[in-house]
């Protein structure tokens, strides 16, 4: 282990706190939720909704084909945007940590637009080894189900707990492969190799310092939420026995996600802030020591 838990997740903290224009641009993907709540709120309103009968896209299904497309946009959009949002915010981390006091949005585009590309790259083909992986995964522990009249389910429960662990560690596989693009200018295989041998001789490290970065994020995203939370827990209670009207509940839910939406965002924007400083800096103490006073991004200014 070559490096300080406690002194990376210290200095990602600085950075964080210190650099607030990050968190502006960590919080970009998360404007795609502008898109989404007319989506689905929209597919509601529109679909007639009887509480007694059948939704009016049931009877015509082509009404689903506009959210269907529009699903697509947003995904894709969401995609590109938390590639773009994440090389840039790395530089930045990596900027702030070579010594820069003032960073600025116009200098962090110009600087990490040629990483966009090969980091878009890294996620994209890491997104489809991984999904491929999980879906094989679960196929073969269904099959196993199946053909054991579910005895195989309970067999297999240990090996879905420690699946939970396993996807940290590839949380971490993948930052470290996109911290590689930025910190070193590499490709997206050389990045996937270099974080692959990082994660194999620090596997525990890695492990451990994901589990803490992302309960982090998971208490602070839950601490912020709750009281948003709270009154949709004591709607039931005061039902007076009938049918509930659905149009009701959903407006009361687009309520609050339109309440929460603006406090989301700067959660996305410390979180994902936080989360990109942490990783970046781990990939700098495992892959240079922390005295030697070169530049930390390669050629950036070139």
């Amino acid at each position: 282990m070559n490096f300080d838990f406690g002194e990376v997740l210290t200095r990602a903290g600085q950075i964080t706190w210190k650099h607030k224009i990050l968190w502006l641009i960590s919080a970009l993907p998360a404007l795609t939720g502008i898109f989404i709540l007319p989506l689905l709120f929209g597919l509601f309103f529109l679909s007639e909704f009887d509480q007694y009968g059948q939704p009016r896209f049931v009877e015509e299904p082509l009404l689903l084909v506009p959210f269907f497309l529009g699903g697509i946009f947003v995904t894709l959009l969401g995609f590109i945007l938390t590639g773009i949002a994440g090389a840039t915010v790395t530089f930045g981390v990596l900027r702030a940590e070579d010594g820069e006091e003032a960073l600025s949005v116009r200098s962090l585009v110009e600087g990490a637009q040629k990483y966009w590309l090969r980091t878009l790259g890294v996620m994209f083909l890491t997104s489809v080894i991984f999904s491929f992986g999980y879906f094989i995964l679960f196929g073969c522990l269904t099959l196993f189900g199946l053909v054991t009249l579910g005895l195989g389910f309970l067999c297999a429960l240990p090996l879905i707990i420690l699946l939970y662990p396993l996807m940290l560690v590839v949380y971490g596989f993948i930052e470290e492969a996109l911290a590689a693009i930025v910190a070193d200018d590499l490709g997206v295989i050389p990045a996937i190799e270099r974080a692959w041998e990082l994660v194999k001789a620090n596997f525990w490290g890695i492990l451990l310092l994901s589990f803490i970065v992302y309960f982090a994020i998971s208490l602070l995203s839950g601490f912020i939420s709750a009281p948003f939370m709270t009154p949709s827990f004591f709607m039931p209670f005061f039902a007076d026995g009938s049918m509930p009207d659905m149009r009701v509940i959903m407006l009361f839910i687009a309520g609050l996600t339109l309440l929460m939406f603006p406090l989301m965002l700067l959660v996305q924007g410390v979180g994902i802030t936080f989360l990109k400083a942490a990783y970046a800096i781990t990939y700098l103490r495992l892959t240079r020591p922390k005295q030697v006073d070169a530049p930390l991004i390669s050629e950036a200014n070139a």
